[in-house]
């Protein structure tokens, strides 16, 4: 299956670039809307999307609007072969799976497997990383291992934010958005010129929605119902100065702070499990009635709450060195959260995180045949958790790291040009975790990696690029955030390594028609999965061997001036290759994932289980196709967007059990209509989820138990710009 995916992608892309005629690139660069140049940071410099041998999705802030992109989570219909959510019971902890991997354990000190970076500091944590989308200059997915320019843990992929600079006009923006839900949003944006090379930004943004949940209990706790579970209220500010010494030399500063006091998405039993078959009802199963205290079931708890503050600071100055063009980014966060909800089991945790990371980099791009880079990287983190899950917990860590890359791109003609780069990387990593019943490690460990690509661009003519290339990455090891027996005492994890094999095509037809397709090929040793292991309980363990291969499409059809169509298609082929009994044991809950009549205990049976499972979150297809139509009215532009969405069948859970566990999704149709006034104000209407689709991405093994996404969601949006 894996061959045939690339052999038809490969031929497909190559018969496609020696059949097309010479295509003209007329570009139109007034409107951002329209089939144009689209420009991308991918490989650190500004280039053309269509220039740049990497799989990247980009999206400016028009789009981002049009396609009703409010937070990280809403790209999921936007990019192919990604899967985001949030993370299963809480309210603000992305979890994010790109081309089948991916990672959703918040706790602990466990690494993510797609970066996220804002302005171009790498986001330690998943807890705060669903962040909102406001203010933005643009937005790129980098689809596959970005282990060079990017660095550890970005085996999947990277999340780029890019925040609108601060500019030498004053200008300003505020609107205002209400809803079903009680939903109200404010945004309000000023923009100051200080003085001719002086400017100022600032940006704040306020969120409240009520929940869509109602709780039902029963019993004692009967008095503790409520609505407006799992309802959202979030305060975020950022503010920028922008200094411009001369023309080769600025200075970038730029704070930000976010109150999120939104409740943790709540349980509830998957529909034909529960009394009234709502998803959206939080009660007791049949039959169970609620204890006054202890560990309450499903239905029965009711302290879904979070309160989480994170700050941010950072400096980015660029400049001119001879030559040269070199950049500094010095940053530093912290993040502090509480959280109480349920999952399986009532859950609180608290957590407290800080990282500083500072990266230098110089390079030369356009001076000659050839464009490089290199750099250095230092990241630190502190991070305390106290969780209570059945038992107490408490995990403290610290992480150092540095890393040296560089990376460059010889242009042979003007058609073929050559890329390599490698980047090296030492983590240093300290652990004490202590448990209930006297269970406690105090280790460390340093993983060291040095990761590199090679690849080949050929320019068929000026509309058809092809590349080719292989790349490494790879998650650093730690520690499993559990410790549920004596022998499973806060285990060990190695690093997971990820060697790529990536065909692509990009391409321009008549100025009307972009498609582009990639395929990869993965193999992955030592991917890090969480699960149950028999005699050791739920902990975290490395699998031998994973391979997962796809194909991915990328099309706008730009039909007339007025209309286009847009759209996207991902497919994946993954599976276990190679692995032993223990871990077989660990994949299938030991057995639970099998068939009838297979021994757990007996390696010859257990394993070729163990191989057939699916991997979680990798549905086999899922795409997303969208129109767009503008028309000038009166004194402005009317301008309709929607998108509809559809995906493979697919497991929340490793062991494809139980039964609940098995997402289906419907097609999820979203829509927008916005009048936008050339005097400045605009207003819209919106619906999300128009046909009121029930369906969740997240489940637990206990209980029947989901986490719902969101139902049916309209409401107006009125805005001025001045």
């Amino acid at each position: 299956m894996k061959k045939t995916l690339i052999c038809a992608s490969a031929v497909t892309a190559l018969s496609t670039a020696f059949c097309a005629p010479a295509l003209a690139q007329d570009a139109d660069e007034d409107s951002a809307r329209r089939l144009g140049t689209v420009n991308v940071t991918a490989q650190r410099v500004e280039e053309n999307l269509q220039d740049v041998p990497v799989a990247v999705t980009a999206l400016s802030s028009e789009q981002l609007e049009d396609k009703q992109v409010l937070n990280i989570r809403d790209l999921t219909a936007q990019v192919p072969n990604i899967n985001i959510a949030t993370n299963t019971g809480t309210a603000s902890a992305a979890r994010i799976f790109l081309r089948g991997v991916g990672e959703d354990e918040s706790r602990g000190a466990v690494d993510q497997a797609v970066g996220i970076y804002v302005d171009g500091v790498y986001i330690g944590r998943s807890v705060g990383s669903l962040f909102d989308v406001v203010d933005l200059e643009s937005l790129e997915v980098l689809r596959g291992p970005q282990g060079t320019l990017y660095g550890r843990n970005t085996v999947g992929g990277a999340i780029k934010l890019t925040s609108v600079q601060p500019q030498f006009e004053n200008s300003g923006k505020m609107s205002a958005t209400f809803g079903n839900f009680n939903r109200q949003e404010f945004k309000a944006t000023a923009n100051l010129a200080l003085a001719d090379q002086t400017a100022f930004r600032l940006t704040a943004f306020s969120r409240t929605r009520g929940g869509f949940h109602e709780l039902n209990p029963n019993g004692p706790l009967a008095s503790t119902a409520r609505d407006d579970v799992g309802a959202l209220d979030t305060l975020a500010l950022r503010a920028s100065l922008r200094h411009d010494f001369n023309e080769d030399w600025s200075v970038l500063i730029a704070v930000d702070h976010t109150d999120d006091n939104s409740d943790p998405i709540p349980d509830s039993a998957a529909p034909g499990n529960d009394a009234d078959n709502d998803i959206f009802t939080i009660e007791p199963l049949p039959g169970t009635t609620c204890p006054a205290g202890g560990l309450l079931p499903l239905g029965c708890f009711s302290a879904y709450e979070q309160e989480l503050q994170s700050t941010g600071i950072m400096a980015r100055v660029e400049g001119k060195l001879g030559g040269l063009d070199f950049t500094s980014i010095t940053a530093y966060r912290e993040l502090e959260d509480e959280l109480s909800t349920r999952i399986g089991f009532p859950y609180l945790q608290e957590t407290d995180q800080n990282q500083f990371s500072q990266e230098f980099t110089i390079g030369q791009t356009g001076q000659g045949a050839l464009d490089w880079i290199a750099g250095l990287y230092l990241f630190q983190e502190e991070l305390s958790l106290d969780t209570v899950f059945i038992f107490p917990f408490s995990i403290d860590s610290t992480t150092d790291s540095i890393a040296v890359f560089g990376q460059g791109t010889y242009a042979i003609n003007d058609q073929f040009s050559i890329t390599a780069g490698v980047r090296g990387t030492v983590d240093d990593k300290d652990f004490d975790g202590v448990g209930p019943f006297g269970f406690a490690r105090t280790d460390d460990a340093e993983f060291e990696n040095v990761s590199y690509t090679l690849g080949a661009d050929y320019r068929f003519n000026d509309d058809i690029l092809g590349y080719a290339k292989y790349s490494t990455g790879f998650k650093s090891g730690g520690w499993s955030p559990d410790a549920f027996s004596g022998t499973a005492v806060f285990l060990p994890v190695e690093e997971e390594t990820l060697d790529s094999f990536e065909v692509g095509i990009k391409s321009d037809w008549n100025d009307t028609v972009r498609l582009n397709v990639a395929a990869f090929f993965n193999q992955y040793e030592g991917l890090q999965i969480g699960a149950t292991v028999p005699g050791l309980g739920f902990t975290r363990f490395n699998v031998d061997e994973t391979e997962i291969a796809g194909i991915e499409v990328e099309g706008v059809w730009q039909v007339t001036e007025n209309f286009q169509i847009n759209g996207n298609l991902g497919l994946l082929d993954a599976e276990y290759t190679s692995l032993n009994g223990d871990q077989a044991r660990g994949l299938t809950n030991n057995g639970a994932g099998c068939p009838a009549g297979v021994d757990p205990s007996v390696d010859s049976q257990i394993i070729p289980c163990a191989l057939g499972l699916d991997l979680k979150n990798a549905p086999e297809y899922k795409a997303t196709i969208g129109a767009l139509y503008t028309q000038p009215v009166y004194q402005g532009e009317l301008i309709l967007s929607a998108d509809a969405s559809f995906e493979d069948d697919s497991w929340s859970l490793v062991a494809n059990s139980p039964a609940h566990a098995f997402i289906e999704i419907d097609t999820l149709i979203n829509a927008r209509l916005k009048y936008a006034d050339d005097r400045g104000w605009s207003v819209a209407v919106f619906g999300r989820n128009l046909t009121d689709e029930e369906y969740y991405r997240a489940a637990s093994a206990s209980s029947f138990t989901t986490y719902a996404s969101p139902p049916l969601e309209y409401g107006v949006e009125v805005g001025v710009e001045f």
